[in-house]
């Protein structure tokens, strides 16, 4: 996924609307935006989160009166001011799918609605306005590729990150990250490799522990008991609703040979009879209609033709006899006497003009034999259209039609005389309908008892969790915990197989981190091994060298426990080969009576916290940088107060190695003093685009620009 633009109206700083252009080529994958403290770095930061994610940028599940807040928040001042109120944010995004290229617009617009803010969300997929199913499946799709707990992730900011790293939690954030980057979610956490000895009394801790230990066992033995029964009396009644299904197939089939017919069928042919009674009445109304009312019409069609023209005559005869009787050539030469030297002859060739024209043609009958009025004309052509434009073809069908409905509801009734009688069905129908009454009573019992067996199975793990919990606790207490410590380890070993890829997901992090190191840290010796437990602790370790000498008085000091958790993994297999064995009572036997002055080429751990703050966001850089490499998936990386802790020594190889190769795009969020102009010319090769944020304090208006702080000379 790549981010292509970004429009900000209003927002924060950014006065009115303000256009990024954050396209990159493959060799040019660096966005450079620069700007003093305050010029609205930060809101970019901001923007992008919120168009994304919208409440659950902040925490929130929903559009609530909470979010609302945190919104008008950002919004300018000067949109409060204006006329017609307008804020909102949009995001371009660029996402490949089945190796096709999709473009997405995310655009949140805000409204005033009776003083209080409103959003409108809307995604675009190209031009096309996706509909709220579509866009909930969208919203998913974004979720799975940067899932809410990730928010930050990509989102890097140098001041912050740190902190994450500097609580004892930090573990589940890296372990998040790298379930979900790599796509195995449900991956559970594998239990603690063992507790610490707690020196307290043994024997009376022991005692005690054994009650416990025998009291769970014995609740489990009773569980265990009641889970089979549970189990048992599912089995048996599932065989005896088998038994019933095929009896009820039986006596069905037995019931139909017999000329029964269900219940349920003797329905659908009533129903089916009653659907057939309607459509005939409705045909028979049809073919009646035209019997009674048109048919007497039809009979005489032959005279429709001469009737139209009579009418036809009728009605121009009655219109040139009203011309005649109002029509005069003395009224028509008194019209244009004045406008003419020859008013009578002009007259007279209108008048005749003029009667010429309503002169009425021959008819069937050339007499006003009907006389009709304008009414009674109008209903007999009614009724004339109605006949010439009648289809034979829809009566003659509408009548086989009646006569194929007809037939069929006898054939059903006659279905219904012929099956059995009531008395005889029942003999059959009792049987098949006791039998599925009590079907029904044990897919109810099978209900109760499944939950039944889920809360045994449910008390039986809490039982069996606790008893495995005393149980470490006694074996931790026994002479022979040196064994049983090497045997809880290989059974670890045993698990961390069984989840092979976790494991191999650990120690490729582990090498990816220590690769990155070496790329951007200048010391060789600051983490030359990385131990990643099951819930993603990090142990980190430096080369030291050990005499004999220091390796006993290590031991003896801290005991061989925290001895193994000081020298690390590596080193021990390199103490268990070199004194050929692999016990550690052994391994400390050896050691304590080891008579000679070797040397040993081993590492010694050392605690993330205490890290120079510096080196601390190096590792941290170096992590996500793995974590990127190890999930393979292309997410923008934008990243603010790039320097943050970083010293000047370091910058260099930052610029150089990291920027360019972290992610297909990064976003650099920075101030002058940061990417300064050596380490922007170290960059310049692979910056796409470049921006300025410039801010009117006395306004307090942030103007975007191109270009950065300087160019390269």
């Amino acid at each position: 996924m790549q981010i292509t633009n970004l429009i900000l109206e209003n927002f924060s700083s950014y006065e009115g609307i303000n256009k990024l252009d954050f396209t990159v080529k493959r060799d040019k994958s660096i966005i450079l935006i620069g700007g003093q403290n305050g010029a609205g770095k930060t809101s970019i930061f901001t923007a992008i989160k919120i168009a994304l994610y919208g409440p659950l940028a902040f925490g929130y599940t929903g559009n609530n009166a909470f979010y609302s807040k945190k919104i008008k928040s950002y919004i300018n001042d000067k949109a409060f001011q204006a006329h017609s109120f307008s804020s909102g944010v949009a995001i371009t995004v660029k996402i490949k799918k089945e190796r096709e290229i999709k473009y997405y617009k995310i655009e949140r617009k805000w409204t005033i609605v009776e003083s209080k803010i409103e959003e409108k969300y809307n995604v675009f997929e190209g031009k096309k306005l996706l509909e709220e199913t579509e866009r909930n499946l969208f919203e998913s799709y974004i979720l799975n590729i940067i899932p809410k707990d990730l928010f930050d992730f990509f989102l890097f900011d140098g001041e912050e990150v740190g902190n994450i790293f500097s609580s004892d939690s930090y573990n589940k954030y890296v372990k998040n990250a790298m379930l979900t980057m790599c796509g195995i979610d449900d991956f559970e956490i594998l239990q603690h490799f063992c507790k610490n000895y707690n020196g307290r009394n043994e024997n009376f801790e022991e005692k005690i522990l054994n009650e416990e230990y025998t009291m769970l066992k014995r609740k489990m033995t009773e569980i265990e008991h009641s889970i089979h029964k549970c189990e048992s009396d599912i089995a048996y009644n599932e065989k005896e609703k088998e038994e019933l299904g095929v009896l009820i197939e039986q006596r069905e089939a037995e019931f139909i040979r017999s000329g029964g017919i269900p219940p349920e069928k003797v329905k659908e042919i009533e129903e089916e009879i009653s659907k057939f009674d309607k459509r005939r009445e409705s045909l028979t109304r049809k073919i009646k209609c035209f019997f009674e009312e048109l048919m007497p019409f039809y009979i005489m069609n032959n005279l429709i033709i001469p009737m139209k023209q009579q009418i036809k005559y009728e009605e121009k005869a009655s219109i040139h006899e009203y011309i005649l009787n109002m029509l005069s050539k003395e009224y028509i030469e008194s019209i244009i006497v004045d406008k003419s030297d020859n008013p009578k002859e002009i007259s007279n060739t209108i008048y005749n003009g003029i009667i010429k024209k309503f002169e009425v043609t021959s008819a069937v009958v050339n007499d006003m034999i009907l006389d009709l009025s304008k009414a009674e004309m109008g209903k007999l052509l009614n009724l004339a259209d109605v006949i010439t434009s009648f289809d034979e073809k829809a009566l003659i069908d509408n009548i086989k039609e009646r006569d194929a409905v007809v037939k069929k509801i006898s054939v059903n009734r006659q279905k219904l005389k012929n099956s059995l009688s009531e008395e005889d069905a029942k003999k059959y129908t009792n049987e098949i309908v006791n039998a599925r009454h009590r079907i029904e009573i044990i897919e109810l019992e099978n209900q109760q008892k499944q939950i039944e067996l889920e809360n045994l199975n449910l008390e039986y793990q809490k039982l069996m969790s606790a008893s495995l919990t005393i149980r470490e606790k006694i074996l931790t207490n026994t002479q022979d915990k040196h064994a049983i410590e090497l045997s809880n380890n290989i059974s670890l070993m045993m698990e961390r197989l069984i989840n092979s890829s976790m494991s191999s997901i650990r120690k490729q992090l582990s090498k990816k981190i220590i690769e990155n190191l070496q790329q951007i840290y200048r010391k060789d010796n600051l983490i030359s091994e990385i131990d990643i437990s099951e819930n993603f602790k990090f142990d980190l370790y430096q080369k030291q060298t050990f005499s004999i000498i220091e390796l006993r008085a290590l031991i003896a000091n801290v005991g061989i426990k925290e001895f193994y958790k000081i020298i690390g993994e590596k080193s021990v297999k390199l103490l268990y080969e070199y004194f050929s064995t692999n016990e550690e009572y052994d391994l400390e036997t050896a050691i304590n009576f080891c008579n000679n002055d070797n040397e040993f080429e081993l590492y010694k751990r050392i605690d993330l916290n205490m890290l120079s703050k510096g080196e601390r966001q190096i590792f941290i850089l170096s992590l996500y940088w793995a974590i990127i490499q190890i999930s393979g998936k292309q997410i923008p990386f934008i990243i603010d107060t790039p320097y943050a802790r970083i010293d000047a020594n370091h910058r260099e190889e930052i610029s150089s190695k990291f920027f360019p190769n972290i992610s297909s795009q990064v976003v650099i969020l920075s101030t002058d003093e940061e990417i300064n102009k050596e380490y922007y010319s170290i960059i310049k090769p692979y910056i796409a685009k470049e921006y300025l944020l410039t801010n009117n304090q006395s306004e307090n208006k942030t103007t975007v620009t191109d270009g950065y702080f300087f160019k390269e000379d």
